[in-house]
């Protein structure tokens, strides 16, 4: 690819991922996207990406593998220590690469995308399909299923489930109160330890009454 030809497809997914997060993964046009890159060429999209959602995919690629790759450094390096069982410091191996993505306003703009593709793809986010991008993320959850015995099952799965997608929104969401410049109350290193604080004490609460009855 040329100079200016990855240059035409860098300013695409810059223009891309900040108008599918501040408008919405179906609220931007084709027109608008090539626009604001900056393209008179009305084809420039679909000739780098072959449509919208092919440029979608590829701004999703551009962030996951990143995330992934320090995922997976922090889990290689458990491993290495035998703390494969130690919950906080898995959830940590989700939480930490998300929050790092807030340093910068394509990351933010990334995280804010990232909820709406949960939907998109009809997915749990505990369940992860083995199409989507490398295998850190699902390491993680392999780990924390198992660092959490006594849940049953299906109890286990919900609220691993139910973690995770607290961790994507509460990660867009100050990715959110970031770019529209909200008050902040604590400071970023304060409120990832906050939400790492949270999926770990959601998922070693005590099970409640009307979880009793759960098999494992």
């Amino acid at each position: 690819m040329t100079r200016d030809a990855r240059g035409t497809r860098d300013r695409l997914l810059e223009a891309g991922t900040h108008l599918f997060a501040n408008r919405g993964i179906d609220g931007v046009t084709v027109r608008e996207i090539n626009r604001v890159a900056g393209q008179r060429n009305s084809s420039a999209l679909h000739y780098h990406f072959g449509s919208r959602d092919g440029l979608l995919d590829a701004i999703l690629t551009e962030h996951r593998g990143p995330i992934e790759t320090r995922r997976i450094a922090l889990l290689d390096r458990l491993e290495q220590e035998g703390r494969t069982h130690d919950l906080r410091a898995l959830v940590e191996t989700i939480v930490l690469p998300f929050g790092a993505e807030l340093a910068t306003r394509s990351g933010r703009d990334y995280l804010r995308i990232l909820p709406q593709m949960i939907g998109r793809y009809g997915m749990s986010v505990g369940r992860i399909p083995e199409s989507f991008g490398p295998d850190g993320y699902r390491r993680a959850l392999r780990y924390a299923h198992a660092s959490v015995p006594h849940l049953p099952a299906p109890v286990r799965w919900e609220r691993v489930s139910l973690a995770m997608e607290v961790v994507t929104y509460a990660i867009a969401r100050r990715a959110h109160d970031i770019e529209c410049s909200e008050p902040l109350r604590v400071p970023e290193e304060t409120y990832v330890t906050a939400v790492v604080d949270l999926a770990v004490g959601g998922l070693l609460a005590p099970v409640g009454v009307g979880s009793h009855d759960a098999r494992p």
